[in-house]
């Protein structure tokens, strides 16, 4: 196997990165880089694999994956469509049909992502697996006309995402040097919601400034359903190192959602079920209409429990 190598790149442009989603906080992010340096940024232009890591040392050490970044932006151009979607009028009152034709791009666009995340997965562990083995509608290149023919609008609300849930793993990296923390379930939680409550008072509250708390929110839901694709397909990881996916999503969403806005829980959840039930569909689950309709009964947020319950009893072996 060829050794992997890694391109040293100059850390200002993640700095000014995080001066975007930083607004009122550029003190803060001074001081937060002073704790850490000096930092060398690697950039890692061959590997499949998820790669966005802390390692400290001197000086410490960023490490960035360019493929897995551009698949994390993929997913983020697929949210910006979903959340359009369940923006447009009567949208929940539509049939199927209808429903499929506002959501078809992101299909198309998570289906080559998702693929490639989890070849990427399998390829690590060793496994001779062909992706079409689990996703068998996996497509082998980027659908680039797709994401062509998105909206103006859509790209921009794409680019929003995508800023703060890069933001949210880049400050979660950060956390760990900040902490001197190893990864562990505890540790990831604790840096989890460091980033997360970063990114939201960063946003702050006021009228102004409620655009910007929600596009970190959907950043930030962004990221940890991106985490969470391996369990959507093989359950349980059972790994000593981080928690489930499932469980960081649930647990960050709960704890930074104010669940006194009714439209910013009721939102916020409404998207993340969404994308998780792309992602289940994809990977075959079986979904009972009336069923489905009982467990919406109580709103998004249970919803979403339900469906992470299901995730979490998958159980494949690979």
């Amino acid at each position: 196997m060829k050794p992997l190598t890694y391109e040293n790149v100059p850390v200002e442009p993640l700095i000014e990165w995080l001066r975007l989603v930083s607004i009122g906080k550029e003190d803060e992010l001074d001081e937060l880089l002073r704790e850490v340096s000096p930092i060398i940024v690697e950039f890692d232009n061959d590997s499949d694999d998820i790669t966005f890591q802390a390692i400290e040392g001197e000086p410490n050490i960023i490490r960035i994956g360019l493929k897995c970044s551009i698949r994390l932006e993929a997913h983020a151009e697929a949210a910006s469509v979903i959340i359009n979607a369940i923006g447009t009028p009567g949208y929940h009152s539509m049939d199927r049909v209808e429903r499929y034709k506002l959501l078809s791009p992101a299909n198309e666009i998570l289906t080559w992502a998702v693929s490639h995340d989890l070849q990427a997965r399998l390829n690590r562990n060793g496994r001779s697996f062909r992706v079409e083995d689990i996703f068998r509608t996996a497509r082998a290149e980027m659908p680039v006309e797709t994401i062509q023919s998105l909206s103006k609008q859509q790209h921009h609300l794409g680019d929003l995402i995508f800023r703060y849930a890069s933001s949210f793993i880049l400050l979660h990296e950060l956390a760990h040097l900040k902490f001197n923390l190893c990864s562990t379930p505890e540790n990831e939680n604790i840096v989890d919601r460091f980033a997360a409550e970063w990114l939201i008072h960063a946003s702050g509250r006021s009228n102004l400034e409620d655009f910007d708390r929600q596009m970190a929110l959907f950043g930030i839901a962004t990221a940890l359903l991106w985490l969470t694709i391996r369990n959507v397909y093989f359950g349980q990881t059972g790994a000593a190192s981080h928690p489930d996916g499932y469980d960081r999503l649930y647990q960050v969403l709960e704890h930074v959602i104010d669940i006194h806005d009714e439209s910013e829980n009721a939102g916020v959840w409404d998207f993340v079920s969404h994308m998780l039930r792309i992602h289940m569909q994809a990977a075959e689950y079986e979904f009972d209409p009336k069923i489905d309709a009982l467990h919406m009964q109580n709103g998004p947020k249970d919803y979403v429990n339900y469906l992470i319950d299901r995730i979490s009893k998958r159980d494949i072996t690979i």
